[in-house]
């Protein structure tokens, strides 16, 4: 027996999302406010929400908020794209920074800690920890600096790049680069593409991702939000028809019938499968895959 109507109609429900935007907000004023150190007075930052939240495919499972705390006013590049005569031309305009990601991240930390105390902030490999009861939720703040990936450099009044930002793993020191707003973007498209029906889509298998895992038929780690809706994304937007039931089984059937490991990231620009930390692998892809099948055609067997 199939996933019943209204079972998919509550998976498609979005979570609320004043909670994260107040945490955002809150967060922000902090930082603004505090004139008295380097990260406000003499920096450049922008504070913004990223993940489910930002990009409306949050659930009622969602704990905490994905942050992004960016440093604007200096950052890393990506030249590879550029002739040799633009690398050349980039070179003479630009000039080391002074502040970079290792000085504003401390600056943040001790901003974050002066307001909400040391217990309630935490530094991660990848992420700021911040868990205060003057929050309405937890969260994971993510503090990068801007990163250029150069299409273009003739001058500096003629220049184009794709926009990201870069962070370092505290305990591998690996460089990570995303395009949060380039994802938003897409996602964005993506669902006006599908009439509406690309997000809601999306909650509706990271919910049964989550129902999976507490039924013990996949791992915890095995699909994480992110790379379901780099997955989703990637689907034809032919296939998200109106109904929910023809539309699991229409995007369900296109991902088996379908090779998927040259599938690009929501950003477009990275690829969604390989061996880095940031890749997801295809066979947990695959074995994703498979048990959304077995849920559809087993369902009362749960």
């Amino acid at each position: 027996m199939s996933i019943p109507s209204n079972q998919l109609d509550t998976w498609s429900n979005p979570g609320a999302d004043d909670s994260a935007k107040t945490t955002q907000r809150r967060v922000s004023n902090v930082l603004d406010s505090d004139n008295s150190i380097p990260v406000q007075k003499d920096k450049d930052l922008n504070v913004f929400l990223q993940g489910s939240y930002k990009n409306s495919t949050n659930i009622y499972a969602d704990s905490d908020v994905d942050l992004v705390v960016k440093l604007e006013s200096t950052y890393h590049r990506d030249l590879s794209q550029l002739s040799s005569t633009q690398k050349s031309e980039y070179k003479s305009w630009t000039s080391k920074a002074s502040y970079g990601w290792e000085e504003f991240h401390e600056d943040v930390t001790k901003t974050l800690r002066k307001k909400y105390g040391a217990n309630a902030v935490s530094v991660e490999d990848r992420a700021v920890v911040l868990d205060s009861d003057s929050l309405p939720l937890p969260a994971d703040i993510l503090v990068c600096q801007q990163y250029r990936r150069y299409k273009r450099f003739r001058s500096s009044s003629d220049q184009d790049y794709y926009e990201g930002v870069v962070f370092w793993d505290r305990s591998t020191d690996e460089k990570i680069v995303s395009y949060p707003k380039i994802h938003f973007s897409n996602g964005a498209d993506k669902n006006d593409d599908t009439h509406k029906r690309f997000r809601e889509t999306v909650r509706i298998f990271k919910n049964a991702r989550s129902y999976l895992v507490d039924k013990n038929e996949i791992e915890e780690g095995l699909a994480p939000s992110y790379f379901i809706e780099c997955l989703l994304y990637n689907v034809p937007s032919g296939k998200y028809d109106h109904g929910l039931k023809n539309r699991y089984q229409s995007v369900v059937n296109w991902l088996v019938n379908n090779e998927i490991d040259g599938f690009h990231c929501q950003n477009e620009i990275q690829d969604l499968f390989g061996n880095k930390s940031t890749q997801w692998s295809t066979s947990d892809a695959n074995r994703f895959i498979k048990e959304l099948v077995e849920l559809w055609n087993n369902w009362y067997s749960y």
